[in-house]
């Protein structure tokens, strides 16, 4: 019988771990950035008063691989996904059904050097659980988390990321993400969602975000 969570403050949970042979003399310290990493998400969700929404786990299970090839065969079962379905170069890491995974941090740094900063790997996993949080909030409908450039910036912004980037985007950048469907830089996803957090509130950005005329209404204070 597979191990259930273990309750060790409100919201925090020791999941079971599951690393690569190689990785085996560090799993004591990626068990502590798991544990990090939800006491960073739950004093983010406190801060907006949704502590509530994380006091039953986002994970039940972690694993962490020393190849990205087998971590995407990994993920690509997980999910159900067909083998020959193509993923961007730089996935890292993943949380479907209750289950992180991963590739270890020094992988990360070789995959996404442009995301390596102080705590990088730990906010590579609040991020993915920011993900889950975002679903939370909208009471479970996935379809209300607006375009691609905006649930990526929540997460973001939820996990810190980027925070130390130089403002880079104008107007004119700002309204050519926004219209763009495609994946593009989380940099400037996470330099966007700061923006327009400044200026409208995080809360508000939420509710609009799966309105029809989102792009038209944020236009406003560009």
């Amino acid at each position: 019988m597979e191990k259930e969570p273990q309750k060790i403050d409100p919201g925090i949970f020791k999941v079971p771990l599951y690393v690569s042979d190689s990785l085996k003399k560090k799993k004591g310290g990626y068990e502590r950035t798991i544990l990090n990493a939800q006491r960073s998400l739950r004093a983010f969700a406190e801060k907006y008063g949704w502590g509530a929404l994380t006091d039953e786990p986002f994970l039940k299970s972690a694993r962490i691989f020393d190849d990205q090839g087998i971590f995407i065969r990994n993920l690509l079962e997980v999910t159900g996904a067909p083998e020959a379905t193509e993923l961007p170069g730089t996935v890292s890491a993943c949380l479907e059904n209750d289950i992180l995974m991963s590739v270890s941090p020094e992988l990360y740094a070789i995959i996404y050097p442009e995301g390596i900063e102080e705590r990088s790997f730990e906010k590579l996993i609040i991020h993915e659980m920011a993900h889950r949080l975002h679903i939370r909030i909208l009471e479970g409908d996935e379809n209300k988390m607006g375009p691609v450039w905006f649930f990526e910036g929540f997460a973001l912004f939820a996990a810190g990321q980027f925070e130390k980037a130089l403002p880079l985007l104008n107007p004119v950048e700002i309204r050519k993400i926004m219209s763009d469907d495609r994946r593009g830089s989380y940099r400037k996803y996470a330099e966007m969602f700061r923006f327009f957090t400044r200026n409208f509130g995080l809360k508000d950005l939420i509710e609009k975000a799966y309105d029809p005329d989102f792009t038209i209404w944020l236009e406003k204070k560009l």
